[in-house]
């Protein structure tokens, strides 16, 4: 769970596990009826108390949920409070878990506040079954006293994350929803979950982190919410965008003042401005538009186990599950630790030596199984990357979509840190005997931790294939500049401030004159450019960008003027780094960004 706190906070940025803190209070209260979720006194005696509050209601179905926390020290010492979450599906054979702990520091008498980004559990396995679509939140605070709190709550399936504000929702979400069950079960004989058609959030409430929308395919909201909003969440939503999320503005009338201006290919999100009579949303055509939508989730649980020639699964190499050897290794031991053991090492008369001779023979056993292991799968694992760098100069930002997969031998370790705020989620793969996460209804649960900057659990096995999505949103001064020519006719010359070394790359000038690079350009040095045609640079993008499975990539060649497309063997401080017991044997790194005219 990430942990956005104030100065006088000593935990760190973050902490790990989904869950909303929901109290036992709440006397069966819905899930997704209350926007305050725990308010309770923990000592009468000096008013010590905890409060906390979902700013979306309810919480999407997977990425982070943003929780507001209010906690009162009554006492008169400083404290040192205790919080734990666990975020769990519900299916009839997987439960997935994510678990984090956070502690609050509590100066005496005081009152403070602190966000809380909780990851949440994703359901993953068979998404073909029958089983209920259910998630449970569950967590205990240790303060003055030790509370627990449970909740069981039904997800949507089938359909997008959406996120609707409450000018929107007040006047049209229950209708909303009855439309949206309406066409569910008019598809559908079985329709899992509620029927959900959005979370209601409060724009005033909306945090300053892109994480916080992280969870959601789209969000709803008007023209006058938006220009309401502080710069900081206004920021925040679009960098969620620029990183694959589709705002969509309600107006009274077009064109609207003071929004962003449409964009089908805002870096691989988008933006477009809708019309509404300011009292309500027509549900039939609301629903019908979303229906066929972008679902992310559905990206981690389907889109990569339908090819096991994927190609950062096809770098790894095909590897055999040596079924004969684990036989013959039985087989012999069967012959040491019966015959051998009964006739030869402790004979009749000397059968007390069994009691010695069988356990050093399991040992020397196991300590021989282990050494095979070794030496066939050596420590650590090898991996391959390809990732997309989103380098915006106006924003002094750079927008990271890294997918990873990797093999592992023994580890001796699984746990890593990230540098920077990331969200970091397991995709499943190709059911193979060495893939654990799989579409199947036999998939490995996933159990997962994050606490602070540090994650946990199974991202990464002993003698397995996995693979990851990382998305992360950069602070940096990266760029490229151009030089004109020295005539309207000449070639302009690229200057690179990137802090990595470009291979390949086409560049769009003001006029959608395409340029190629003729030779690498490392950062720091200048290089002319050769005119090419535009349809060479389609083609070969095209080519590039197959590996990171994003339609949104094939878009950006529609924005040609001052923007540029590059590839790269590597990017230090772009390239998120996991387990450093991993060795990335390939690293494919596309490069995308808007340069500013000369």
């Amino acid at each position: 769970m990430r942990l956005c706190l104030p100065s006088w906070a000593t935990a760190p940025f973050c902490c790990g596990q989904a869950a909303l803190l929901l109290s036992a209070m709440l006397m069966g209260a819905p899930a997704h009826g209350q926007q305050r979720i725990v308010d309770e006194l923990l000592d009468e005696g000096d008013g010590s108390r905890v409060e906390i509050r979902s700013v979306f209601d309810p919480l999407p179905p997977s990425g982070y949920a943003p929780l507001r926390i209010v906690a009162t020290n009554g006492s008169g010492r400083d404290a040192v409070w205790n919080l734990d979450f666990n975020s769990q599906t519900q299916d009839y054979r997987n439960n997935n878990v994510h678990r984090s702990e956070v502690n609050l520091s509590l100066p005496a008498r005081s009152t403070q506040t602190a966000l809380f980004l909780a990851p949440l559990a994703v359901d993953y396995g068979d998404s073909s079954g029958y089983g209920q679509s259910g998630h449970v939140f569950s967590g205990s605070v240790t303060g003055p006293v030790v509370r627990s709190f449970s909740s069981y709550s039904n997800r949507n399936a089938g359909f997008p994350a959406i996120a609707i504000s409450k000018t929107l929702a007040d006047g049209s979400l229950d209708r909303l929803n009855d439309e949206l069950e309406r066409k569910q079960k008019a598809t559908s004989s079985y329709s899992r979950g509620d029927q959900v058609f959005g979370s209601r959030f409060v724009p005033a409430d909306l945090p300053e982190d892109w994480l916080a929308f992280s969870g959601f395919d789209y969000v709803m909201l008007t023209d006058t919410e938006w220009q309401s909003l502080r710069p900081g969440s206004r920021n925040a939503l679009l960098q969620w965008v620029r990183l694959g999320g589709r705002l969509h503005f309600y107006a009274t009338k077009l064109p609207a003042n003071g929004l962003p201006a449409d964009d089908k290919a805002f870096s691989l999100g988008q933006i477009e401005t809708l019309t509404w009579n300011g009292r309500n949303i027509p549900a039939d055509e609301t629903v019908s538009r979303y229906w066929q939508g972008v679902e992310r989730l559905e990206q981690l649980r389907l889109e990569h186990t339908r090819d096991s020639d994927w190609g950062p699964l096809a770098a790894l190499g095909k590897r055999s599950f040596n079924s004969w050897q684990v036989i013959v290794f039985l087989v012999l031991f069967g012959v040491l630790v019966g015959p051998v053991n009964l006739y030869i090492l402790a004979p009749s008369g000397r059968r007390h030596r069994l009691f010695f001779t069988t356990p050093l023979l399991s040992l020397g056993a196991s300590l021989a199984m282990v050494g095979i292991i070794l030496l066939q799968d050596g420590i650590g694992g090898i991996g391959a990357r390809v990732v997309f760098i989103n380098v915006e100069p106006d924003e002094a930002s750079a927008y990271v979509t890294q997918k990873q997969t990797s093999r592992t031998g023994v580890l001796l370790g699984a746990g890593f840190e990230l540098k920077q705020p990331a969200l970091v989620e397991p995709l499943a793969l190709p059911a193979s005997d060495w893939v654990k996460l799989k579409n199947t209804s036999d998939s490995q649960p996933v159990n997962l931790t994050q606490q602070g900057a540090a994650r946990g659990g199974n991202f990464f096995q002993s003698r397995a294939e996995q693979a990851q999505m990382i998305r992360a949103a950069i602070s940096t001064r990266a760029r490229l500049e151009v030089q004109p020519g020295a005539t309207p006719d000449a070639p302009p010359t690229l200057v690179s401030a990137l802090g990595f070394t470009l291979d390949e790359l086409y560049y769009a000038g003001p006029d959608g004159k395409m340029w190629m690079l003729k030779s690498p350009l490392a950062t720091g040095q200048k290089a002319e450019l050769s005119a090419v045609e535009s349809g060479q640079m389609r083609a070969w993008w095209y080519k590039q960008s197959t590996d990171l499975r994003n339609d949104s990539l094939e878009k950006l060649v529609d924005s040609l003027p001052n923007h540029f497309f590059a590839t790269a063997k590597s990017a230090p401080g772009f390239t998120q780094d996991t387990l450093s017991a991993i060795r990335w044997q390939e690293d494919k790194i596309l490069v995308y960004g808007s340069v500013p005219p000369p």
